[in-house]
């Protein structure tokens, strides 16, 4: 592939919009933890994995896990959730945060692959 096809550069645009989209109507998703941010990114490792198995060629690839999955997930979102938690003198969460997003997000990940 070559990875400066302007068809994909620009699908690769219009999916990560939307997918960050969909990641902006989530993060108004919180309560004890960052809930919707906590989704996005378990949800986008999830397509993440099943997409890097079902599909062989890289356009689609690139579109859906460059493009879509990489809108949808955020670490500096996720980073910045942490902070915050930790800044409202709240102990367990911050932890409990970031060891629910690293396992989930890879459990997600590996299902996707399995599952695909």
């Amino acid at each position: 592939m070559n990875s400066f096809d302007p068809l994909v550069i620009l699908g690769i645009a219009a999916l990560a919009g939307i997918g960050s989209v969909i990641r902006f109507a989530l993060s108004k998703w919180n309560g004890y933890l960052h809930w919707g941010i906590l989704v996005a990114n378990v949800l986008a490792s999830f397509i993440a994995g099943w997409a890097s198995t079902n599909f062989s060629d890289d356009r689609t690839v690139a579109l859906i896990v460059v493009g879509f999955a990489g809108g949808l997930s955020t670490f500096s979102s996720w980073a910045a959730g942490t902070v915050h938690l930790a800044a409202r003198n709240k102990v367990f969460a911050p932890l409990a945060y970031t060891l629910l997003t690293l396992i989930l997000s890879s459990t997600a990940a590996y299902l996707g692959l399995i599952l695909g």
